[in-house]
Parts: C-alpha cells; structure tokens; sequence
C-alpha cells in the first residue's frame, strides 16, 4: 500500500512540473482600417487600436521592416501600392484589416486588408 502511495505522489510531483506556460509568440488582431495610422515608409511604426469598430481602447504602436508583408484582397502587394489602396478601402464600411506582430519584438509580421 506504502508503494502504490509514493507512486501516486511521484506521478502528481512529475505532472505538475511538466506543465508549462503557454507564450503567445505572433499576435494577430482584426480591426478596421479606420483605426490605423500608417507610416510613410517600411521604417516606421504603425499605430492602431485593437478594434473592430469605433472605440475608447488604446493605440499599439509596432515597427515595420523590410520583412513585412502586406496584402489586399489576398494579393501580395509592394508597401506603396498597399498605401494607395489603404487609403481607399480605408473609406469603405464593409472593410477590415488583420494585423500580425511578433511580441516580443513588437515588430509587424503582415498586415491584411480586405473589403
């Protein structure tokens, strides 16, 4: 009986050091194009508010880089014509983007928009 104890306990001590905290690595968040503020180049930060509609949350600020990608209606596009697009879909209710950034870094992955 002493054994089957001491083995219950042992597989108790083993599991809870097995667990382990889960750490967000890319965080993505939909919002609307209204809420973004662009940079003028791949160099800056873009700044935005983690909402889908009008609202009181605080901007996120996260660097560009020459590695981000940036897509429209699920095409790869250059960062000046995605600027230039921007500015239209950013006008039209029916928009959204979806920003993709390291955490850690703070530095922008992607940013989608579509119509």
């Amino acid at each position: 009986m002493t054994v089957r104890k001491l083995m219950i306990a042992a597989a108790v001590l083993l599991s809870t050091h097995a667990t382990a905290q889960l750490v967000t690595l890319i965080e993505a968040v939909e919002t609307s194009p209204a809420n973004i503020i662009l940079p003028a180049t791949t160099q800056g930060m873009v700044t935005f508010r983690p909402c889908a509609e009008q609202c009181e949350l605080p901007y996120k600020r996260v660097s560009l880089n020459a590695a981000t990608r940036f897509t429209v209606d699920g095409k790869a596009v250059r960062f000046a014509d995605f600027r230039r697009e921007f500015a239209i879909i950013k006008r039209a209710e029916t928009s959204y983007a979806l920003v993709s950034y390291e955490t850690e870094t703070n530095t922008v992955t992607s940013i989608q928009l579509a119509r």
